[in-house]
Formats: C-alpha cells, sequence, structure tokens
C-alpha cells in the first residue's frame, strides 16, 4: 500500500497508541530517492524525473507477490520459533 509520509505518521501514531512505542515492528519504506537508475557509464547521473519516480512507487502496489512472501516468511519463522 502507498501512502503519503503524512499518512504513514498518521498510521504509526495510531500503532504507537494501540501497541505501545516500544513495540517491534519491521518496515520497509521506499521514496522517490531510491528510484534510480543504473546508467551503463560509470560516473553519470541518473535521470529519473520526480514523476516517472512517484508513479513507480505508486505502482509498487501492483505486486502482490511481495506481500505473499512476507507472509510466508513469518508462517516460516513462527514454525522455527515453534508457535505453531
Amino acid at each position: 500500500m502507498t501512502r503519503t509520509l503524512l499518512e504513514l505518521r498518521k498510521s504509526v501514531d495510531q500503532l504507537i497508541k494501540y501497541h505501545g512505542v516500544d513495540a517491534p515492528v519491521a518496515a520497509w519504506i521506499f521514496t522517490k530517492d531510491d528510484v534510480i537508475d543504473f546508467p551503463d557509464v560509470v560516473g553519470e547521473k541518473s535521470n529519473i524525473s520526480e514523476e516517472v519516480a512517484n508513479k513507480v512507487i505508486e505502482n509498487l502496489d501492483d505486486y502482490d507477490h511481495i506481500y505473499t512472501e512476507i507472509f510466508d516468511c513469518i508462517d516460516g519463522e513462527l514454525r522455527e520459533v515453534g508457535a505453531m
């Protein structure tokens, strides 16, 4: 799910109220600064526009297999610690 940073802050604030400030969390956050192109020529700069970078970030929601993989990892970890 893509969100704005303000929306993310509100969600985190709600999670803190519910779980407490010391609750463990795993998170991956990507911003436009992470959307880079590695040119063929060493030393050249990426020429990705802000518009393209934002579109790429917004389209990351289309990769359902990432969520499936994360939940498979959670399941695996539960089995590893003997919770299942």
